[in-house]
């Protein structure tokens, strides 16, 4: 090497340490003023949290408002760091704003969460619980909180019974387990035990977490009521430090999501004409009968009303929620006030509910703690008819499918058409059933607790809580004489007036204790007793002179029912422990029993005893995991347990007396008889279940997987036994049979992206399979709820060896195109033109021997997929939930292609067979009415993907709020039910036209279409 290069290297060298050197003083030289405001998920400022320039030693604190300001390079990044926080580097790329929104880092922190009668850290549980926190509940803007829960946790299903404002819903956590007892969860609100709930009328903006409870060893705490799973409702509450006032509303619109197709007065008309021509030359010996509209008829008819315009709209939705919170080291509290109202997009149908609720903590002495959570709660819901049978007591939109678009909403005096048409089945006008039908229900409600804490002595405390829960429901329903049907009874009037009282006392020991720094216990032992009154009183009367006073006068009609009336008491005492034991931080027990004593039961089976036990394993912890630097936490878990389900109904055990009448010296007498056999040995149905699981963090929590196997076996299983007629009775409530679920349930959260830029995402799947393992001595039971209206007595059936909640019946099999076709069928007495079924049995004939198992309500598989993104203020959530593998009972499909012209039908019929057409999916046109029977034609596939809520926030930047003397601000645009990605011929697949009935689940008819939601909202703090 030269000694001129080696000078020029040296040099270069030089300048280069120089430079190092100097860069940061340069990086000084060009700093600016940068500042913001700090906050924690929920928006609350955070003080005292340290903001550091990355690589020097400049830093700063944030105020109690969360604020700060200090100089840093344009090019530089900021530190952030705090206690119980995850840590968070943002670059400061220029900018003289940062706010920054701070998550609890779970490692550190080790989140704790809300388990029966009392907390545990998430990383000491040995159960099966599943967690949805407020942030996600306030990704998407719910109207209830189980529909926060939808698509949110492995396991847990959620199907809106009725998409009417305020309509209900139904949960499923891991399959159902009972055929004729309740399937719904047990909900705890704030310590309070609620059941039989379509998801409590609790705020969603109230709610700060929700707790899953899924396995034996989670709910065995709960008894009785535990066997479907248990969700504890966690609101939020006060806490140290300066006044948080939050502001948050969403304003929107509804429109409905998707019309279906009908047939145009024209085409109807043609089709009916059709009709009687195929009709005429099927039978040419009789007379013809004329065609019902001539040729100049048709051609003034157009496209006639579309009943499906006149029924739907627009409609409006708005939600308005205040809250107050704060408070010093010895008393905090929590006001908070909910108004939510929404119009639904079938016209006159509204729902609205009040609330206000107060949660105050009050620390007396060092040992004294009391406190309170109280709820008032007033909603009122304006329903109109649906989901109900077909023909004359038929709701809105089953009219407004089958209504004849050949005549008018109204007559030429304003009157509204009554007669759907001439020789029609006879449905009432729906436009006039939905704003002149009176349905309204309102509801008051009284929720609270109040509880004291007390320390006896370290590491052990007593507390003694008292609750109530006092609801009031009304419902007002009148029938007036502009629907087809009130018209026939000169208006019909209906009142229920039902009250419930309930009260709770729960009193809990609690010890914690640390022996050598090695064995940890938490031992919790406690003494219940819960009971209720319900009285109901209903009144109905019919044969009104007018329609004035609608239900104000039920004595002005000239027909009065005698009404009706029932009084119902029940009890619960229960005596509950659990024993938590950790050693070294790496081995888990719980073991937990209850006994419950229960006033529903026979006399030798009020009492049982719920016993579970769990283990876990943190292999995370051991050494010869130390250095396996990827693996940042892993625990197996394992549990069995017993759960017991007592939701039967009151008095079911005991015999009862009805009322009849009788005739007696020729005068009309009430009397008693016996109506239901005594039954002194009924009891609890009883859940086992074993679970399997792990949880395991990867790359420092960056990946967090929980996996889980079940299988639950229900014994003892509460049905209705068909009687002989001999005995005097039809059926009588007893213990037979066996049902099964098994099943397996994977959750994963990933945090994608960290920095200025953030992306996480939660992904869960579950598939369950329920059969059934006996029913006693029956064989195949005909179960399931179909149309009265129709003769359509069953839908599906209970046999051993298959899930609940199957459909059954035949299968379609095409169109017969030939003579020659019908002649080699079992259907020799068939038409060119006549739907084809399947010959199962082949003995030549088509009847009930050749039905199949056609479908199931239950999906195999349910799953939820969120992502999140974040970029200097602006916030992304996309969120899609979906079921696969279920099926649905359409059953407007009867009428829709009866191809007989006595009601509308879809627009698919214009695909009919005809010589010329040769369809074979429908059939020929006629004018005779048929016989209908469950078929593969009316079983559709009901599987669904839904982008469930898309949401785009901005959070207003610290220099803005500064101006405004705001501490946050956020608004935000979200849709739901954007897209829908199925096969269902139907308004939406989500669906069940008789709620929570578990062996009619999946059924639709005449249901309320979903709608999609357009939303603007703003959360502000002050």
């Amino acid at each position: 090497m030269t000694t001129a290069l080696l000078y020029r290297r040296r040099a270069w060298l030089f300048m280069f340490l120089v430079m190092a050197l100097l860069a940061p003083l340069a990086g000084q030289a060009q700093t600016h003023s940068v500042s913001g405001v700090v906050t924690s998920d929920d928006g609350s400022p955070l003080p005292g949290v340290y903001v550091l320039v990355k690589g020097t030693a400049n830093g700063t604190a944030t105020d109690s408002n969360g604020k700060y300001t200090l100089n840093a390079p344009a090019d530089g990044t900021l530190i952030f760091t705090f206690i119980g926080m995850r840590p968070m580097e943002r670059p400061v790329s220029g900018l003289t704003t940062l706010d920054v929104a701070m998550e609890a880092d779970i490692s550190e922190l080790d989140e704790i969460v809300v388990v029966g009668y009392g907390t545990q850290k998430k990383s000491d549980l040995t159960g099966s619980v599943s967690s949805i926190s407020s942030k996600e509940i306030r990704s998407v803007p719910v109207a209830s909180l189980s529909q926060a829960l939808q698509g949110r946790a492995a396991g847990v299903q959620v199907m809106q019974s009725s998409n009417s404002p305020g309509g209900g819903v139904t949960v499923r956590i891991r399959g159902g387990n009972s055929i004729q007892g309740g399937n719904e969860p047990l909900y705890v609100v704030d310590g309070y035990p609620l059941y039989n709930e379509s998801g409590p009328t609790v705020s969603p903006n109230d709610i700060e977490s929700m707790e899953i409870l899924k396995d034996a060893s989670a709910t065995a705490i709960y008894g009785s009521r535990g066997a479907n799973g248990v969700v504890i409702i966690t609101t939020k509450r006060g806490k140290p430090g300066k006044a948080n006032v939050q502001f948050e509303t969403y304003l929107g619109f509804q429109e409905v999501r998707k019309k279906l197709d009908m047939l145009n007065a024209t085409q109807l008309a043609e089709l009916i004409n059709e009709g009687i021509a195929n009709t005429n030359g099927d039978n040419p010996t009789k007379p013809a009968v004329a065609p019902a509209f001539t040729q100049e008829q048709i051609d003034a008819l157009g496209k006639g009303t579309d009943w499906q315009d006149e029924i739907f709209r627009t409609a409006p939705i708005q939600n308005y929620y205040l809250a107050m919170s704060g408070g010093d080291e010895k008393m905090q509290y929590a006001i908070t006030g909910n108004y939510f109202d929404q119009d639904g997009i079938v016209i006159n149908s509204n729902y609205n509910r009040a609330s206000f609720r107060i949660n105050l903590d009050r620390k007396m002495s060092e040992r004294l703690k009391f406190s309170n959570s109280l709820t008032f709660t007033r909603s009122k819901r304006n329903q109109i008819t649906s989901d109900t049978d077909g023909g004359g007591g038929a709701g809105v939109v089953y009219g407004a499918l089958n209504f004849s678009p050949t005549v008018p909403v109204r007559n030429p005096d304003g009157t509204y058409t009554i007669d759907n048409r001439t020789g029609a089945i006879k449905i009432s006008n729906p436009v006039a059933m939905a704003n002149d039908i009176e349905n309204e229900n309102t509801t008051s409600r009284v929720l609270g607790t109040v509880s004291a804490e007390y320390t006896v002595a370290k590491g052990l405390t007593a507390k003694v809580l008292f609750g109530t829960n006092l609801v009031y429901e009304k419902v007002g329903f009148y029938l007036p004489r502009s629907t087809f049907a009130g018209l026939q009874v000169s208006g019909s009037a209906y009142l229920n007036n039902r009250q419930s009282a309930e009260w709770l006392n729960e009193n809990t020991l609690t010890y914690n204790r640390t022996i050598n720094d090695r064995h940890t216990f938490n031992i919790l032992a406690g003494y219940t007793l819960q009971s209720g009154t319900s009285e109901e009183f209903r009144a109905n009367a019919q044969n009104f002179a007018n329609d004035i006073l609608n239900n104000n006068s039920l004595a002005s009609a000239q027909q009065a029912n005698p009404g009706s009336s029932e009084v119902f008491d029940w009890g619960l005492r229960s005596y509950l422990a659990r024993v938590n034991y950790d050693l070294d931080g790496k081995y888990l027990v719980t073991l937990t029993g209850r006994v419950d004593g229960a006033s529903k039961f026979g006399k030798g089976n009020k009492n049982a005893f719920f016993p579970s036990g769990s283990v876990a394993w943190k292999i995370s912890k051991e050494s010869f995991m130390s250095d396996v630097q990827a693996v940042s936490d892993l625990k197996i878990r394992a549990s069995y347990g017993i759960t017991g389900n007592q939701e039967i109904g009151n008095y079911q055990s005991i015999g009862a007396l009805g009322t009849q009448n009788f005739n007696f010296d020729n005068k009309l007498f009430i009397g008693y008889s016996p109506s239901r056999m005594a039954n002194p040995d009924l009891k609890w149905e009883t859940t086992e279940q074993v679970n399997v699981g792990i949880d395991a963090g990867f790359f420092n929590d960056r990946l967090l997987v929980t996996a889980d196997w079940y299988k639950k076996k229900t014994k003892d299983l509460l049905f209705n036994v068909p009687l002989p007629v001999t005995s005097g009775y039809t059926t009588s409530l007893q213990n037979i049979g066996k049902v099964q679920n098994e099943g397996v349930e994977l959750g994963i959260a990933t945090i994608n992206v960290e920095g200025a830029f953030t992306w996480t995402t939660n992904f869960n799947i579950a598939a369950n399979r329920n059969k059934v393992l006996d029913l006693g001595n029956a064989k195949d039971v005909p179960t399931g709820s179909a149309s009265g209206h129709l003769q359509l007595a069953n839908s599906g059936i209970l046999r051993v060896g298959e899930p609940v909640g199957i459909f059954y019946g035949l299968i379609f099999d095409g169109i017969f195109q030939n003579a020659e076709e019908i002649a080699s069928s079992a259907q020799k007495n068939a038409k060119p033109g006549d739907r084809r079924y399947v010959d199962v049995k082949e003995d030549g004939a088509i009847n009930s021997s050749d039905r199949v198992i056609l479908g199931q309500a239950a999906p195999k598989f349910i799953f939820g997929f969120s992502n999140s993104f974040s970029y200097k203020g602006f916030d992304l959530n996309v969120f899609f939930q979906g079921v696969q593998g279920n099926s649905l009972y359409n059953i407007n499909r009867y009428e829709m292609e009866s191809m007989t012209g006595i009601s509308n039908q879809s627009a698919e019929v214009l695909n009919r067979w005809t010589p010329t057409n040769p369809s074979n999916t429908i059939p020929r046109a006629i004018s005779t009415t048929t016989s209908y029977q469950v078929t593969s034609r009316q079983i559709e596939d009901g599987s669904y993907i839904r982008l469930r809520n898309v949401q785009l926030a901005y959070n207003l930047p610290s220099t803005v709020l500064d101006r405004i003397q705001l501490t946050s601000a956020k608004i935000y645009i979200s849709g739901q039910n954007l897209l829908t990605i199925t096969d269902y011929s139907g308004y939406d697949p989500e669906v069940s036209r008789y709620g929570q009935e578990t062996l009619s689940q999946g059924t639709d008819y005449g249901s309320y279409p979903s709608a999609k939601m357009y939303l603007i909202g703003v959360n502000i703090g002050f």
